[in-house]
């Protein structure tokens, strides 16, 4: 049931970067606010780096959370490719994805058929790099 989701909110800044950390709350807030979910906690990482989605599949994976909501997929990864191998961590690992400013929700069948067509067999099977 949808409004029994709790959510994740992942934050992704560059280096020195503050100033917008205040509207990824708000959109966040907005997001699971319209959809019924409970707003949980937050996994914030600052600058490049594979680890903060590794946080996240461990925490979705622990039943803990039942969705990730992000604000723009920019803010998935600082580059294309580590996007790409995100979407396919994501993917793999079954977490659910909600692009709060984008039609992309892989909860359902638009969305993880846009995402799926954002990688490419290859992509979907490479693993997340740093």
């Amino acid at each position: 049931m949808a409004g029994s989701l709790r959510a994740l909110h992942f934050i992704r800044q560059d280096a020195g970067s503050y100033g917008d950390l205040a509207d990824q709350r708000a959109v966040f807030a907005v997001a699971c606010t319209a959809r019924g979910w409970q707003a949980g906690g937050a996994v914030r990482q600052i600058g490049s780096g594979p680890h903060a989605w590794s946080a996240v599949v461990r925490l979705v994976g622990s039943g803990a959370y039942g969705v990730v909501v992000v604000d723009t997929v920019e803010r998935l990864a600082a580059t294309e490719t580590g996007r790409m191998a995100v979407l396919g961590l994501l993917r793999r690992t079954g977490v659910r994805l909600l692009v709060a400013r984008e039609p992309l929700d892989t909860g359902d069948a638009i969305g993880r058929a846009l995402a799926d067509s954002l990688l490419d067999p290859e992509e979907q099977r490479t693993p997340l790099a740093a």
